[in-house]
């Protein structure tokens, strides 16, 4: 496994796009880049990672990420709003327990955002996870930035938001009334999330997207120990999206093992 260091790390973040005042949604994947120097715990790897882009983007940037609880839509349990847990994984709970952070309301696709633009991302949201005034809705029409830390920059959110607004036959609409704890209160709230029929065949699709992308060259690439950190324009990703979807609503899945699953 390679190692590389936190110069490393800063100058590949750099050379990918990301700049001062940026508001960024990060998607990480951080294992994949090896073995930080002089870094004991993969879990200290988060923190190091969150203050060298904050020392970036500086005081007037702003950093978000997926704080879904799947479990409150799956299994009916509870969304324990304060709570630093999400099943999104250990750099999103790292973003979560920091004092400053603020998380959107849904109780299973929270958005947690921290700096200068979290609270015009993270409140006043609609009750939907990707209809108009969501997080993501928000973060498009900010002109934000996906960082994608050693995943592939394809496998985000902002894909199912193209696919809502063009209404995709694949996914639908679920109304679910929620058992949501914040402070010392208890309460029970209706939101609705744009899901998929878990019965369908859906394997995602990506080599007409990642054509239009390079076509468009709307990806920066920065390479980093054993992987890549990408960053794109979420507004110029989406649209290439929505272009693709109108034309071909099956442009992001695998079209032939859709219609086989209909059939069984």
């Amino acid at each position: 496994m390679k190692t590389y260091t936190v110069n490393d790390l800063r100058k590949s973040i750099k050379k990918a796009g990301i700049k001062k005042d940026d508001t960024v949604f990060i998607f990480p994947e951080t294992y994949k880049f090896g073995i930080l120097e002089n870094i004991k715990f993969h879990s200290n790897v988060y923190e190091i990672f969150f203050k060298v882009i904050r020392e970036i983007i500086g005081p007037k940037g702003t950093i978000c990420i997926q704080s879904y609880t799947f479990d409150t839509l799956r299994f009916n349990k509870k969304f324990y709003y304060d709570k630093p847990e999400s099943t999104s994984g250990g750099f999103s709970n790292y973003i979560l327990s920091l004092k400053k952070t603020i998380r959107s309301n849904h109780p299973a696709f929270s958005v947690a955002s921290i700096g200068y633009k979290s609270k015009f991302i993270s409140q006043n949201n609609s009750f939907h996870n990707y209809g108009y005034n969501s997080p993501l809705e928000k973060f498009i029409r900010l002109n934000g930035k996906i960082l994608s830390l050693g995943s592939d920059y394809v496998k985000n959110p902002f894909n199912h938001v193209a696919e809502y607004l063009v209404g995709v036959p694949f996914y639908f609409n679920k109304y679910k009334n929620f058992q949501i704890i914040k402070g010392n209160k208890k309460r029970k709230q209706e939101f609705t999330s744009f899901v998929r029929y878990l019965d369908l065949d859906l394997v995602g699709e990506f080599k007409k997207l990642k054509k239009e992308i390079k076509k468009h060259k709307i990806v920066k690439s920065a390479k980093l120990g054993e992987s890549y950190v990408h960053c794109t324009n979420a507004k110029k990703y989406f649209d290439i999206c929505l272009n693709l979807l109108t034309k071909d609503q099956f442009s992001l899945i695998n079209k032939n093992k859709y219609l086989r699953s209909l059939k069984d």
